[in-house]
């Protein structure tokens, strides 16, 4: 009597792909600013699950001509070399006070000889408060444009004026920082610490300074689709011009898993890498040494998961990113 002969298994073959999300929580501040900003709890949890920082330059942002009248904030925002933009702020209608009621408001400087009379001058930020002291809010320049152009905060622009003009920065350097807090990274950091003593100022504000100029987009990993393709082959038009074929066994069980269970979660460190080595291949900043010439193909990247191809899209990053290789626009939702 002959034994039985084994089943004969098959299986079928397959490719992934992935499309990374990549958002700012926070809004650009200075390294000046962020030397206070990294000990503020609420601040840190809106950097909490951020892993990608980028060390960037432009002229310094300032408020100009401040005057604080009825229920209108009115202010420029300037640089001190492209046109100022006049603004204004129904702080009723932005939901900031009730009507009647009385705000005052405290000016921040970066001058030691700070005017203090309206129309205030050359003004690093503004905070402002209940008559009871009850803090409101605080604006910079680059937190209300932030606030003004992705999270809809409600602010009047003079006709023919373009506030995105200040949005434009050069890339310097990039980073990743996934084993610890982004904050703690950006202590002491050699890179910075470089930038801030080798760079010049580019601006003709009052007070430009490089500690000023410099400063810090932090992005955050913020949604990962997953898109398995069963039966897909390295000549499928989807497949990118050097995919990874995956096989599966063809039984239900096996296909359900390919097709329901991703090779990588949001929060996996091979999406920071990912991330990290497309945007300094994409920009090549001076200040990073590896410039991942090879990209896609790096180590504990996507593709050492199994993923052919990984599509880094940016979701409300309100900058005008640019070095000597690259340029981009301005993403808003």
């Amino acid at each position: 009597m002959n034994d039985a002969e084994p089943p004969i298994s098959s299986n079928v073959s397959a490719l992934r792909f992935a499309r990374a999300v990549l958002k700012m929580t926070y809004p650009t501040v200075s390294a000046y600013e962020f030397d206070t900003l990294k000990r503020e709890a609420v601040i840190r949890e809106r950097w909490n699950a951020s892993t990608i920082y980028l060390i960037v330059q432009r002229p310094l942002t300032y408020f100009d001509n401040i005057v604080l009248e009825d229920m209108y904030l009115r202010f420029e925002i300037a640089d001190g070399g492209k046109p100022s933009v006049p603004c204004r702020i129904n702080l009723v209608a932005a939901g900031i006070c009730q009507d009647g009621e009385q705000i005052d408001i405290k000016i921040g400087f970066y001058s030691r000889t700070p005017n203090t009379q309206q129309p205030i001058r050359n003004a690093a930020g503004f905070q402002l408060y209940r008559e009871n002291g009850e803090f409101i809010v605080w604006w910079s320049p680059q937190k209300l444009l932030y606030e003004m152009l992705i999270k809809g905060l409600e602010v009047e622009i003079a006709e023919g004026f373009d506030p995105h003009l200040f949005l434009d920065f050069k890339v310097h350097y990039i980073g990743k920082s996934f084993s610890q807090k982004v904050w703690d990274r950006l202590k002491n950091h050699e890179k910075m610490l470089s930038i801030l003593i080798q760079e010049p100022e580019v601006g003709r504000a009052p007070e430009a300074l490089i500690k000023l100029e410099t400063s810090l987009i932090i992005l955050q990993i913020t949604g990962v689709d997953d898109m398995p393709l069963l039966g897909g082959s390295a000549d499928h038009p989807m497949a990118g011009s050097d995919p990874i074929v995956l096989t599966v066994d063809d039984n239900e069980a096996a296909v359900t898993e390919f097709m329901t269970q991703p090779y990588v979660q949001l929060g996996d460190e091979a999406l920071t890498r990912e991330v990290e080595a497309y945007l300094i291949n994409l920009f090549k900043p001076s200040y990073n040494e590896i410039q991942y010439e090879n990209y896609p193909n790096i180590a504990g990247g996507m593709r050492s998961k199994g993923y052919s191809w990984t599509k880094i899209e940016f979701e409300s990053v309100l900058a005008f990113l640019y070095t000597d290789s690259f340029s981009m626009v301005p993403q808003a939702d």
